[in-house]
Order: C-alpha cells, then sequence, then structure tokens
C-alpha cells in the first residue's frame, strides 16, 4: 500500500563531489495548471521506480522559458526517499528529438515501401490483362488460318471467352483494391511526412530538462509532482448577463477566457484560474521626505533653452488597445452560450481561484479556450432610465447586489434580454456586498421629446448692471405600455463656480425626486408612468452674472 512520504526540496546546484550513481529518465505528463494573468503554474506528474541509493531523475522537454526559482517537488511512494537537490538543464532540441524523428523516419520508409508494393501490384495486375489480351488474340489468329485443318467447336470458343473474361476481371479487381489501398496509404504518408517536419523543425529550439535528484533508503515505486511557473500564458474574464424584465431576474454567468504561448500543449489537465498575481507587491513601498527650501531664480539663459525644447509626445498605445479603446471594449469576441456548470470557487486572503470542473485541453498555439466557472441567479430592480439632453431614448436598466460572497470580475459582458442578444458592454469590478447597474439595450415604448420653450437674454441697468439668460426646457414622457412602469428621468442645470454667477431655478419647475451626489447640477425625476399615461416635466432656470462679464458653460 502506499504512503505519502515528505520529500524535501534543495534548489541549489549540485555539488561537484556529490556522486550520482543512476541517471533514469522518464516520461512525464501534465496534470494540473492555475493560469495567474500572465503566467502559470504548471504541475507534471512522472512515475518511476528506484533503487536503494543515489538516483538522478530526469524529466526532459520541458519549456525554456520556465522559472527556475520556481520549481517545487512533491511525491509519494513505497520507497522511502529524500530530495538532494533539483536543477534546470537548458539542452537544444536536436538531441531530444533524435529517436522521435529515427522513429518517424522509420515509420515513413515503412508507408514509402508499402506504396511500392501496391504500385507493384498494379502493374503487375495490368501486365496480366495484357498478356491475357494478346493470347486471345494470337489464338483467334491462329484459329482462323487453320479452320480448314480442324474446326473450333463453340464449347472451345466458350471455354476461350470464359477463361479471358475471369483472367481481366481478377486483374481489373486486383488493381481497383491495390488502388484503393494506395489512396488510404497517401493520407497515412501525408500524415507521417507532417509529423517528420515538425519534428525536425523543433530541432533548432530548446527546452529545459529538470533533473531530481533522489536519495533512496529503501527502493520502490514512486509519483513525482514537479511544478513550474512559466510566462506568456494568462486569463481574462468574460461575463454573459440575461435578465428576464417581467420577473427581475438576472442570470449572470462568468467564463474564463484562457490562452497561453508557452512552448507546451496542456492536454486533459485540471484547469483553474485565479486573480494572483505571482511577484507583484513583494515590495512595500516607502515615502522618502519631501524638503522644502527657498526657490532658488532660474538664469534667463536655462528658461530661454527649456522653453525652446521639444515636447516628448506619450509613447502611443499598442494598436490592439488603441482601437480596444475606440471601441469601448476590450477584446470582443463572441462567447457561446453556456451549459449549466460551474467551477469550484475559493476565496482566499488575497485571491479568488474558480478550479473548472472538468479537465480541459488548450494547446500553445495561442488559441484561446473559454471555460466556464460560475453562474449566478440574482435578483434585480428593472427601471428605465433617460437623459434627453443628450439622447431622447428610455433605455432598460437592471441594479442588483453582489451577494454572491466572490468578487465580480471587470470584463466584457454579453448582454442578453430574454432570449434575444442585446449586445456587449463592459461589467464594472463589484466587490462582495457591492452594487452593480447593467444596461440591457434601448426602451422604444417609451417615448421621449424634450424642447426648449424659451431661451431669452436680458439686461438690467446702464452701468454696472447686470445681464441673465432665463431658461424653459419642457419635457415629455408617453408609455406606451398596457402596464405601469417607472422612468428615471434625468436633466441638468449648470453650476456657477464663481460667486458672481448666480443660478436660480425658477418658479414653475417641476421638484426633482433627488439630485446626483456624484454629479453636481444633474436632477433626477422618478416617474411612475400609468398604462398609456403622458406626463410632462418642467424645468425653469435662471443665469445672471455682471455685464461685460464673460462666461462659458452656459449651454
Amino acid at each position: 500500500m502506499s504512503r505519502r512520504i515528505a520529500l524535501v526540496l534543495l534548489l541549489a546546484a549540485i555539488t561537484p563531489e556529490r556522486a550520482v550513481a543512476t541517471d533514469l529518465a522518464t516520461a512525464s505528463k501534465i496534470d494540473a495548471v492555475t493560469v495567474y494573468r500572465g503566467w502559470a503554474r504548471v504541475t507534471r506528474l512522472a512515475r518511476v521506480v528506484v533503487t536503494a541509493g543515489e538516483t538522478r531523475v530526469l524529466l526532459s522537454g520541458l519549456p525554456a522559458g520556465l522559472d527556475d526559482d520556481s520549481l517545487r517537488v512533491e511525491g509519494k511512494g513505497t520507497a522511502r526517499a529524500r530530495v538532494g537537490g533539483v536543477s534546470v538543464e537548458r539542452v537544444t532540441q536536436a538531441e531530444l528529438a533524435l529517436p522521435e524523428v529515427r522513429a518517424a523516419e522509420a515509420r515513413l520508409e515503412q508507408l514509402q515501401g508499402e506504396d511500392r508494393a501496391l504500385e507493384d501490384r498494379i502493374a503487375l495486375a495490368r501486365a496480366r490483362s495484357r498478356f491475357v489480351e494478346s493470347l486471345r488474340s494470337s489464338y483467334s489468329e491462329e484459329r482462323s488460318k487453320n479452320l480448314a485443318v480442324r474446326g473450333v467447336s463453340a464449347r472451345e470458343w466458350a471455354d476461350l471467352m470464359a477463361f479471358v473474361e475471369t483472367s481481366l476481371d481478377a486483374a481489373a479487381a486486383d488493381v481497383r483494391r491495390a488502388e484503393v489501398a494506395r489512396r488510404e496509404l497517401a493520407r497515412k504518408l501525408a500524415a507521417a511526412r507532417d509529423d517528420l517536419a515538425k519534428l525536425q523543425a523543433k530541432r533548432s529550439g530548446t527546452s529545459a530538462r529538470v533533473a531530481v535528484e533522489l536519495s533512496a533508503e529503501r527502493g520502490g515505486s514512486l509519483e513525482l509532482a514537479v511544478s513550474y511557473l512559466v510566462q506568456n500564458a494568462g486569463w481574462r474574464p468574460v461575463w454573459d448577463a440575461r435578465l428576464t424584465p417581467e420577473t427581475g431576474a438576472v442570470e449572470l454567468a462568468l467564463l474564463g477566457d484562457v490562452s497561453q504561448r508557452t512552448g507546451e500543449d496542456w492536454t486533459d489537465a485540471r484547469l483553474a484560474v485565479s486573480t494572483a498575481e505571482p511577484g507583484r507587491g513583494l515590495t512595500v513601498p516607502e515615502l522618502e521626505p519631501r524638503w522644502l527650501e527657498r526657490a532658488r531664480p532660474v538664469p534667463m539663459a536655462v528658461r530661454s533653452r527649456r522653453a525652446n525644447a521639444p515636447v516628448m509626445a506619450a509613447a502611443p498605445a499598442p494598436m490592439e488597445l488603441r482601437k480596444a479603446e475606440a471601441d469601448g471594449s476590450v477584446m470582443a469576441e463572441e462567447v457561446a452560450d453556456l451549459a449549466p456548470e460551474q467551477a469550484e470557487a475559493s476565496m482566499g486572503l488575497l485571491a479568488a481561484t474558480w478550479t473548472t470542473p472538468r479537465r480541459e485541453t488548450v494547446d500553445g498555439s495561442g488559441r484561446s479556450r473559454t471555460v466556464p466557472l460560475a453562474r449566478h441567479a440574482l435578483r434585480a430592480t428593472v427601471t428605465r432610465t433617460a437623459a434627453p439632453r443628450g439622447d431622447a431614448t428610455a433605455f432598460l436598466t437592471a441594479t442588483l447586489t453582489n451577494d454572491t460572497g466572490v468578487p465580480f470580475l471587470p470584463g466584457l459582458a454579453r448582454i442578453s434580454l430574454g432570449d434575444e442578444f442585446v449586445g456587449r458592454a463592459p461589467l464594472a469590478a463589484t466587490p462582495p456586498g457591492g452594487e452593480l447597474k447593467l444596461a440591457f439595450g434601448a426602451d422604444p415604448r417609451l417615448e421621449l421629446e424634450r424642447k426648449v420653450v424659451e431661451r431669452r437674454h436680458e439686461t438690467r441697468g446702464l452701468l454696472g448692471g447686470d445681464q441673465a439668460w432665463r431658461y424653459h426646457v419642457r419635457t415629455t414622457v408617453k408609455n406606451r405600455y398596457a402596464t405601469a412602469t417607472t422612468l428615471t428621468l434625468l436633466d441638468l442645470v449648470p453650476v456657477s463656480r464663481d460667486e458672481t454667477i448666480k443660478v436660480k431655478l425658477l418658479d414653475g419647475t417641476t421638484p426633482a425626486t433627488s439630485e446626483d451626489p456624484d454629479r453636481p447640477g444633474v436632477k433626477r425625476w422618478e416617474l411612475k408612468l400609468g398604462p398609456n399615461e403622458t406626463r410632462v416635466v418642467e424645468l425653469r432656470y435662471e443665469v445672471r452674472y455682471p455685464k461685460d462679464f464673460p462666461i462659458q458653460g452656459l449651454e
């Protein structure tokens, strides 16, 4: 019965005087991968049988870019052993791939030999057909010349024709079978040539070989787990938000879009994604004193040089980022509908981790793999919001509270209203207990019209007087629903930053329900509209300031 044993990991280099009795090369398989932002921890499993004494287990074909300092080794088995050291060697792929290349070359030569044999078989069958044809012709000619000596009976002609027909049919069938076999063999030959070309292409690169030094007091079997960090891997959160407006139910599904170019394929691995960032936060910032002293005048010549110095432009953003900023989104890729699977989520002190419910495969070419992580059923407050000063459209919005116990990560969300896909929108980072607001598209059954009824300028006093602008804005809202609905209407009144500029609401203004604390001057009206009801909101205000005092921001 296997029992777990403690393996002590020593990352120090092997000392020259330490003897290694046996080199044991073994295959390893990727068992688990945890993906971070820009990094991934890969865990490989290798099963070996060791004897008592010193053994050096060699794991080849690992990516050359692995972080040597991140190596970890654990193990379990029937052998009593400890790890004496771990080292990493960079080797050329030519050395490692040589046995595989030779095997691929032998396989290709075997298939080519089979193809030549089939080609010879076809040639032989066709030669047999030509011989039978010539035999029939020569026999017929000979019998025709000797008819006067001995006639040919009907049976003889029938036997001759049967022999010729049978022989030709057999040869033709043999050709057809060989041609079918050659077509199948051609596919195998193409695959063998492709495999050989891939192996030959890999021979020009380098890879890492990990040597694990074991000192065994008692021989037996061991399962070694070797893990390491690699770069050029990462993941991003992708959301799928679906609203049922009749019930206010929101289904929020989290997916992880994983991609990597680490130099190895992650095949059938236990996959996890994490918000942890290895290497970040290891240096705690400190503040240095800031001393105040009397300013020394700068010589005119120095000031002139500084004024004439060229202005350094900011480095341009990468093309992908500039395009994303222009679109208002990042990596807006199509996300397929999900099956109801959820990953196992765990919240640590500094990071959250999701482990996928099944093993996944992510190839090393950079092709992304989208995996399901979580699915949350939430309740939302559904309303409509409109700001007709900028856009005379009512937008359906849902406000919900994150009561899942895990943070909502910022990412791109696919928005659906019922079964209808609406579009994509960014989803903001929302901590547990935080509030999230999502828009689910325009609502055409709420009609809005904003009209400036009055815009009047007046001046008071010839000398030392002031002037004023009076505004009267009327917004008409029509509910085309056969049921009651609620609309949050937004408009604004300019806000003064100068004590000489006075802004005042005038009589006749429909009282606002509230003001936006984060946006001074923005008024909010919560309108409860009955079926097919029309409401009018009046906004009147005055802006007064001294004559000959130019202002900006009035419109």
